[in-house]
């Protein structure tokens, strides 16, 4: 099965189709999408700002991504789930949007390059100044890619 059958038989799902006739459902998901992402942006904003040394001076960095990991996984989760209600409800809109393609693989590699970099975090304190201003700018950059590619989406 391909990718272009797999969008096409989503679409035609009774949840695609319910999902694509209600009025709000679209709305509503979005909605909570949105929320989880501002959590999810939020904790990786206060993590890559410890790694750049700005701002929870206070804390080690292991501590910050450790408090930090559940709503960054938990926000993930949400806005995994949410993402692909989304999807469901107009596949074939987005199975040709180039922004939504690069959206998704940026997102991928966010997800492989943060939980990499939290992982290390939680187990160690980096005490080399250059890795930490390193791993949040990679991961900065590729948030702010994300961002901008899922708000092209509508534009594409």
């Amino acid at each position: 099965m391909s990718m272009l059958d797999l969008f096409q038989w989503i679409g035609h799902s009774s949840l695609g189709v319910v999902l694509r006739q209600s009025t709000w459902a679209f709305a509503a998901i979005e909605v909570v999408h949105l929320l989880a992402l501002a959590i999810f942006g939020g904790a990786v904003l206060l993590v890559d700002l410890r790694f750049f040394r700005i701002g929870l001076n206070s804390e080690p960095t292991s501590r910050v991504v450790r408090e930090l990991s559940p709503q960054l996984f938990g926000s993930l989760v949400v806005m995994a789930i949410t993402g692909v209600l989304m999807v469901i409800s107009g596949p074939m809109r987005y199975y040709y949007n180039e922004a939504f393609r690069a959206k998704m693989a940026l997102f991928v590699l966010g997800v492989a390059a943060q939980f990499l970099i939290h992982k290390i975090a939680a187990k160690t304190e980096f005490d080399t100044t250059w890795w930490r201003r390193i791993a949040a700018g990679i991961s900065l950059t590729i948030w702010t890619g994300v961002a901008l590619a899922g708000r092209a989406i509508g534009y594409i």
